[in-house]
């Protein structure tokens, strides 16, 4: 029975070899872990929010008006993850698993960086950002204590991600899971003990983050160095090459760039939730993350067809990169339509798990209803962008959302909140989100993104 166990293991520890598979089988296998870890991250998430809400409205509200702050800080970091994805994926589509080594340091090396800076200027400019956000007295001192632990979490929380696009991009999604499976247990464990035991309440929260994210990250890096996967980062790999630098800041800054504007557009989405107060803050804190368990087969799919779309565009395999992009897109749709129906008819039983008051259940059901029609759109949209990012593409995923929240949403928000009140902010986000497709089909069927970007240095 050990035997069996160790060998499961040691497949599961595997690259996905993607030329070899059917193209469903290649996006399933790559797709279920990061699925599994995108629902850990989740289970996280709702832990954090179900031990906040037994303290109160006002606890609970404390992280929901942070999280586009921290969003817009963690944004910046997620371009470069999708360089990473895409150059290893690129220069393993090639067979040169020598660049792809070597690209994956060049990565670290210039988010690192990014890291330490945005660290030291996130903590100093805390206190002016959410006074510009308008945050009312009540909720400023326990916003400002929780934000300040948690952007001092941000560089572990960048190189997680980071450390998982580098394994996806080569074609392993199985180690993020078992890293997340860690972290996600560890800060299971470490929230009761922070919040009631130590009473530190919501800072607690933060503090449990921190050790559970620095901890993963940390054996993140041992296990890229040490070559116990087959995927090996020397430390020749670490000195700086200015060539493929350049072409790493111009895979990552647009999609780091676009986040951040993004993240903005958030940040300024919940200054306007905020003026609702604590219970409209609640739901809208409760729907964001619910819709992100319901969206995440979809970002699994995304990431998955990341892959797979890099490495065939590498291979210089077009017409297999456009079929994955096709079935992917088909697949999730179905699916996410399917989680949407069920969360149409029970999303007040959702609402209720959280916060038991019956005000915050009747606007939380209708929120849901809303809100689950246009999410097999979104789902489909993430996909589509995902190729977008695998191939390198990025300026075209990024100019789809700035579209998708600039040009529309943040526009119809300040419009139909004035107009509709709470509900204004939910019709915008349905038109958003079915204008983002369309814009993103637009670029895939008239762009350049079956051709790759990465070069052979020598």
């Amino acid at each position: 029975m050990l035997n069996v166990f160790k060998n499961l293991s040691r497949r599961m520890n595997e690259k996905v070899d993607i030329f070899s598979l059917p193209i469903y089988k290649g996006l399933l296998k790559l797709a279920w872990p990061i699925v599994l870890t995108n629902l850990l991250q989740t289970i996280y998430n709702i832990t954090d929010a179900f031990f906040l809400g037994k303290l109160g409205t006002v606890e609970f509200s404390a992280p929901t008006v942070t999280f586009p702050i921290i969003f817009i800080l963690i944004s910046l970091a997620m371009g470069f993850s999708h360089a990473a994805t895409s150059m290893i994926a690129q220069y393993t589509g090639m067979k040169n698993k020598q660049l792809a080594e070597k690209s994956a340091a060049q990565v670290i090396l210039t988010l690192l960086t990014l890291a330490l800076a945005i660290m030291l200027f996130g903590y100093l400019l805390s206190g002016n950002i959410l006074h510009w956000m308008n945050i009312s007295p009540e909720l400023y001192d326990m916003a400002l204590s929780y934000l300040r632990i948690m952007i001092l979490a941000i560089p572990f929380i960048f190189f997680t991600e980071l450390f998982a696009s580098i394994f996806r991009g080569w074609g392993n999604s199985v180690i993020a899971l078992k890293m997340m499976f860690f972290a996600v247990v560890f800060n299971i464990i470490l929230d009761p003990i922070f919040i009631f035991v130590l009473d530190f309440g919501v800072q607690g929260a933060a503090f449990a983050t921190l050790i559970a994210r620095g901890t993963a990250a940390f054996y993140f890096l041992y296990v890229l160095i040490s070559n116990k996967l087959g995927f090996t980062i020397h430390m020749k790999d670490f000195k700086p090459d200015f060539r493929m630098i350049k072409k790493v800041l111009s895979i990552g800054l647009p999609g780091s760039i676009g986040q951040s504007v993004t993240a903005v557009g958030f940040t300024f989405i919940m200054s306007v939730v905020a003026g609702f107060g604590t219970t409209v803050i609640s739901i809208y804190g409760i729907g964001q993350r619910v819709l992100s368990m319901v969206t995440m087969f979809a970002v699994g799919m995304s990431l998955a067809t990341s892959t797979m779309a890099g490495q065939f565009v590498g291979a210089e395999e077009p017409e297999k990169a456009e079929e994955t992009v096709k079935k992917a897109a088909l697949l999730t749709f179905l699916i996410v339509l399917s989680i949407s129906v069920l969360l149409f008819f029970f999303g007040q039983y959702v609402t209720r798990f959280f916060i038991n008051e019956q005000e915050v259940i009747e606007l939380g059901r209708y929120y849901f209803r809303l809100v689950s029609m246009s999410l097999p759109f979104f789902a489909t949209m993430s996909v589509f962008q995902g190729a977008l990012r695998g191939t390198g593409h990025t300026m075209q995923a990024t100019t789809a959302d700035l579209i998708r929240l600039w040009g529309v949403r943040i526009p119809f928000v300040l419009i139909l909140s004035k107009m509709y009140g709470f509900n204004g902010i939910i019709y915008a986000m349905i038109i958003s989100n079915i204008g983002a497709l369309i814009i993103v089909t637009l670029f895939l069927r008239l762009g350049n993104w079956k051709q790759r970007v990465v070069e052979e240095y020598h």
